[in-house]
């Protein structure tokens, strides 16, 4: 994507399609459903193994922890409609709060596909029927992605180590990588970010430079939802523990289990690599049964919850397509409503 290519969206649209369906692709996407079956069977060889200690620690599960968990992870992933929009606006397109959120909603659920750029390519589409260029939603897309893996490694690292808890051990000194990744959200830096990206992928990527302002509001929303996904991690931790004093813990190992399971794309939704961290950092501090149970729980939950977000994307489309044909209907006599509602259906 190359900012100010707008005028050649439609052939760079047909480009990554093409590019998505050559064989190279294809081999590319084979290999990742592979990596989905060898983590499901891995997964359920796990599961089996520790069967007894699920059971035991399944006796602790209990409603409304899991329904405050719920309700944490939705309101976590909703908090990407602020960021994309806050990058867009940067980028020169404003939205309105519906529209961002109808395309965000929607398209994150492209993450459930292994290959990590289906969010952005829905996205970017869906953004097109509100006259938004592909290339500046792609580019919002890919810097938003950015910005949330920044900040998310700095929490999670940060966390740790104000926790104090015995995970990092002789490790502790991974989290000074904290000063060099906030550098990272200078504007210039992600722009640097996004060339070494585009030599990666053997595709132009060139982000455009936002203000420091932009980008730093964008961080703060990020911020804001990646603490309150970490509390959904705490609340399904403490119920099945019966320990609620580890909420930085908590907080910490999600966030980093987190970005690692964004980095590694061809792991859908982070499957896999996030629950590996996880499992092995919770396990430390509550057991292997009750730590598995908690990172089972929080898959469910956090999948539930983005499908039920779609869902509330797909219904504020409605809601905007109804308001366009009230409108139509008051600007033009002749309309039937009727009809126009109809078309909608």
């Amino acid at each position: 994507m190359v900012a100010g290519a707008d005028r050649d969206a439609p052939e760079t649209v047909a480009t990554d399609v093409a590019a998505v369906r050559s064989p190279g692709r294809r081999r590319a996407a084979l290999l990742q459903y592979l990596f989905l079956v060898v983590v499901a069977a891995f997964g359920g060889y796990w599961i089996y193994a520790h069967r007894d200690e699920l059971a035991e620690a399944w006796d602790t599960v209990s409603f409304w922890p899991v329904v405050g968990a719920m309700l944490c992870g939705m309101i976590g992933a909703a908090s990407a409609v602020p960021i994309w929009r806050t990058v867009l606006a940067g980028m020169g397109s404003n939205l309105g709060w519906r529209s961002a959120a109808r395309i965000v909603l929607i398209g994150q659920l492209g993450k459930y596909v292994p290959g990590g750029v289906w969010p952005v390519i829905v996205q970017a589409r869906m953004a097109r029927e509100e006259n938004v260029p592909l290339v500046r939603s792609g580019s919002a897309s890919l810097m938003s992605l950015i910005i949330s893996v920044i900040s998310s490694l700095t929490l999670g690292a940060v966390a740790l180590a104000l926790s104090g808890a015995a995970v990092l051990d002789d490790w502790w000194w991974v989290t000074l990588l904290v000063i060099p990744l906030l550098a990272v959200l200078h504007p210039r830096v992600i722009g640097w970010l996004g060339t070494i990206a585009g030599k990666v992928l053997r595709r132009p990527i060139v982000l455009p430079v936002m203000d420091l302002g932009t980008v730093l509001r964008a961080a703060a929303w990020a911020l804001a939802g990646q603490i309150v996904l970490g509390i959904q991690y705490y609340l399904l931790l403490g119920m099945v523990s019966g320990d609620w004093h580890d909420l930085l813990l908590a907080i910490g190992l999600f966030q980093l289990a987190t970005s690692a399971g964004i980095l590694v794309v061809f792991a859908a939704a982070g499957a896999g690599p996030r629950e590996l961290i996880l499992v092995a950092g919770s396990a430390a501090a509550i057991g292997q049964g009750p730590a598995l149970l908690a990172v089972l729980l929080s898959r469910a939950v956090l999948t539930v919850g983005d499908f039920l977000l779609a869902g509330i994307g797909w219904l504020l489309g409605r809601w905007e397509r109804r308001e366009a044909v009230a409108n139509a209907a008051a600007v033009s006599p002749d309309h039937d409503p009727a009809v126009a509602d109809r078309g909608t259906e």
